[in-house]
């Protein structure tokens, strides 16, 4: 059976990689046995699916960030002012 270590490295790896079947049978063995490691394999799937949206909204044709004139103006002044 894992330790409750071995299974929160395999639920961060599982994010990355497809977990061998072997890796996958023990580490949901131990998530039906364990509330803690169930809690936590569900709060490293929601900050994924989150990160995952930041994502796709960054890679949009759409500049997200992008200031207008006026402000990147305003920014640039105020950092010479502040550099001198």
């Amino acid at each position: 059976m894992l330790s409750c270590r071995e299974v929160s490295r395999l639920a961060s790896e599982r994010m990355d990689r497809e977990l061998s079947w072997r890796e996958q049978i023990a580490f949901y063995m131990h998530l039906m046995m364990c509330r803690l490691c169930r809690r936590y394999a569900r709060q490293l799937a929601l900050l994924q699916r989150a990160t995952g949206k930041l994502r796709q909204r960054r890679d949009d044709p759409v500049d997200w960030a992008a200031l207008p004139e006026e402000a990147r103006e305003r920014i640039a002044r105020r950092l010479r002012e502040n550099s001198a």
